[in-house]
């Protein structure tokens, strides 16, 4: 009897395991691809795809993140909780409110197509919002079947769907806008071939459920079910209420795509730019996005580790060692985040030119760019926050950010153009990471972070810096030439060196001790390089 509570906690740790790891290769994925996109479409192609993906995004966010999340934990705290549901319950509730949701929004979409298109104040985009409305229609299935497997610890499902709706969702997008833009299609008939791969995605991560679904026998719970009004009316709130406050977080990026995508491009018609120039520079602007993702992803991977860890200290009580694992969370997503920030600052140009074919808007993405480090810790702290059973503090906070970030582009878009609404991202994102400090500093009641451990993040970021700087000033000198090779190379030189100080520095100034390199992944690789009294020192 002895041995069941530890099996079942290394069961719980395996399948959060397997998620998380999931979550990161869709991360990926999904940001990874627009780079050959963009190389593919082009800068005026780009800004199509760009207009119209936060829609497809609410949609993949909602059936991967938010809905499944609840459902599951309805499912696994059935027997525990005062209301004890029954498993088909549940699932048949989700599955009508979900499906009330989802043909609500494809309605929206699909019938408002021409209205939303007309805000953006480009009328073609309508065929492709049209396209993206059916990801709508797949989101009940796919959302009740991932909901009902996590819920039973089953990862692998939910997992294996996830992943197989990304790769097979980013094949179709690269193979078909290749083949369109060779056959001399328009931009926008591209367009409508990248956004196809949300459906061609979608079923497939749907068909995979399925085939679980037959293959290990769970078809039978689907059958003889009946809704009982009162459960109905309990479970629908708390899958709705519940839903939105597990999925905001994962929305953030999304949502400030989003105000971009309804007026940037014509607040910079607004500055006198004609209808092709405009359209180009927010594709230029939008090169910033997979890299604010792909640098976001780095930082949470690390600081993601810890959240089931938090979350157990939280069950046991254990208020010292909370403490502990919340601020070594906040500190890698603050080493991370900076590291990638700055490191990306000091390489924009070549980075730029490497990834996106030349060197325009180098100046806003590098604005852009800091984004990394303010995401990452809100990230971090939302995560924490969530951990300990506050979730209307994300939600407020989230709203603030879209809203300070919608303001801010009214105010500089007009004088600076891109590089002002990269400002005005970087300036929102300043203001939810203060307020996510508070709402937790109100929490914890305790320092979050040591002064001497902020100082060597920062000297070790000067080290960094500097030592890429100087080593593209000689780069230049020696090789003055400029080609995307040159770029390709002088880029890749660049970031390993500078990844090489900035690591180095860091854990040999003991910002991280024996301990704590065990919590974070590959990092008891640089457990020899820590100068021992240095590491007490900085932690005691």
């Amino acid at each position: 009897m002895a041995a069941k509570p530890y099996k079942t906690s290394k069961e719980l740790f395996r399948g959060a395991l397997i998620l998380s790891a999931a979550a990161i290769i869709v991360k990926i994925l999904s940001a990874a691809y627009r780079i050959p996109y963009q190389n593919i479409a082009g800068d005026i192609g780009f800004y199509i795809y760009q207009q119209v993906y936060p829609f497809y995004g609410v949609a993949l966010t909602l059936s991967t993140l938010g809905f499944p999340v609840v459902i599951s934990k309805l499912i696994a705290e059935r027997e525990s909780s005062k209301n004890s549901f029954a498993v088909k319950d549940i699932l048949l509730t989700s599955f009508v409110v979900l499906c009330s949701i989802g043909i609500m929004m494809f309605i929206a979409l699909f019938l408002g197509a021409e209205w939303i298109a007309g805000m953006m104040k480009d009328p073609q985009l309508s065929g492709l919002l049209k396209i993206i409305a059916f990801s709508y229609l797949l989101m009940p299935f796919s959302s009740v079947l991932r909901g009902y497997f996590q819920g039973i610890n089953d990862m692998i499902p939910t997992a294996s769907s996830q992943v197989a709706e990304q790769c097979i969702r980013v094949l179709t997008i690269l193979v078909l806008s290749t083949l369109l833009v060779y056959w001399d299609y328009s931009d926008y008939d591209v367009g409508k071939g990248a956004v196809f791969g949300s459906i061609t995605g979608g079923i497939t991560g749907l068909v995979l459920l399925f085939v679980f679904v037959f293959l290990r026998e769970e078809w039978k719970l689907f059958s003889q079910m009946k809704i009982k009004p009162v459960i109905f009316i309990r479970i629908s709130k708390a899958l709705i209420f519940q839903g939105l406050a597990f999925c905001i977080t994962g929305l953030i990026l999304i949502l400030f795509q989003f105000v971009d995508s309804l007026h940037l491009y014509s607040l910079l018609r607004e500055t006198g730019m004609g209808e092709i120039e405009a359209k180009e520079w927010k594709g230029v602007y939008d090169r910033g996005q997979p890299l604010l993702q792909l640098g976001t992803v780095v930082a949470n991977s690390f600081a993601l580790a810890l959240v089931p860890v938090i979350a157990g200290f939280v069950q046991r009580r254990n208020k010292q060692e909370l403490l502990n694992k919340i601020k070594l969370a906040l500190r890698v997503s603050a080493t991370i985040g900076m590291a990638a920030a700055i490191g990306l600052v000091v390489t924009m140009k070549p980075v730029n030119y490497m990834l996106f074919t030349d060197d325009k808007g180098t100046i806003t993405l590098a604005i852009f760019s800091l984004s990394i480090l303010f995401t990452s810790l809100i990230m971090a702290k939302a995560a924490v926050i969530q951990s300990l059973g506050y979730s209307i503090a994300p939600v407020i906070i989230t709203i603030v950010g879209v809203c300070s970030k919608w303001a801010l582009n009214l105010v500089l878009v007009p004088r600076y153009k891109i590089a002002g609404a990269a400002s005005a991202t970087v300036l929102a994102f300043i203001i939810m990471t203060v307020l996510f400090y508070i709402v937790l500093k109100v929490h914890i009641k305790k320092p979050l972070i040591e002064k001497k451990q902020l100082f060597i993040i920062l000297k070790s970021t000067v080290y960094m810096g500097t030592s890429v700087l100087l080593f593209n000033t000689v780069f230049q000198v020696v090789l003055p030439n400029e080609s995307r090779l040159l770029a390709t190379i002088q880029a890749l030189i660049g970031v390993g060196i500078g990844a090489v100080v900035f690591v180095m520095a860091v854990i040999r100034a003991g910002l991280f001790s024996q301990e704590e390199l065990s919590f974070i992944p590959v990092g008891s690789k640089f457990k020899r390089f820590i100068i021992t009294n240095r590491s007490k020192r900085n932690h005691e």
